[in-house]
């Protein structure tokens, strides 16, 4: 039920496929560093959006706004690219980067701006530089650019053919990236998930 604050994220799903490649340079990741946090590969997915704790009449306004975005927005694909990091306090975020796409920039300024339209949440302060997060506060045990030489999958395609709400939460203290709704592009009605689903 949502009587609570929940703290939630708008991100397009991968599949299953991409999951298990990510899977793969994650565990070259691993064996490069001393310690870290990985994401667990059920918890892979692109960020589009991240927008915090929301109330009820917050979420309907975010659904809402993702109903706008994705009425006319047909699907399109998109593709990974090398490995990349954001450093900071001498730890790394390490990802997989997204070639860039047009289309992915349309959406997100579009969903921004419908965002914007609902009053659900501030302008977005950071660049939105795509990626798929392998892992966070990693200490490496090599330098960076041995890391970047890791064979990394060649132009693994993506689908992009939803956005999707999510909502971040702890089930029996591990981290779950629980789907609350899909909001399919050209024109699809968007589709609540059952409980059924979502359990992990």
């Amino acid at each position: 039920m949502w009587g609570a604050v929940v703290r939630v994220f708008i991100g397009v799903r991968l599949p299953e496929s991409i999951k298990e490649q990510l899977g793969a340079v994650q565990e070259e990741v691993k064996r490069a560093s001393l310690k870290g946090s990985f994401t667990d590969p059920d918890n892979f997915h692109l960020t589009m959006r991240f927008i915090g704790e929301v109330n009820p009449e917050q979420k309907c306004a975010i659904e809402t706004a993702l109903a706008r975005c994705t009425q006319e927005q047909g699907p399109f694909q998109i593709e990974t690219a090398g490995l990349g990091n954001f450093f900071k306090k001498n730890k790394w975020i390490i990802w997989l980067g997204i070639k860039e796409s047009r289309q992915l920039h349309q959406v997100y300024d579009q969903l921004n701006a419908e965002l914007l339209g609902e009053a659900t949440t501030v302008a977005d302060e950071v660049a939105f530089i795509p990626h798929l997060t392998l892992g966070r506060g990693i200490v490496l045990s090599q330098e960076w650019e041995d890391l970047c030489k890791v064979p990394l999958p060649s132009d693994q395609k993506i689908p992009v053919t939803a956005l999707t709400l999510f909502e971040s939460v702890r089930v029996n203290g591990k981290l779950v990236y629980r789907p609350i709704a899909d909001f399919p592009f050209h024109g699809q009605t968007s589709r609540t998930i059952s409980s059924k689903q979502t359990n992990p």
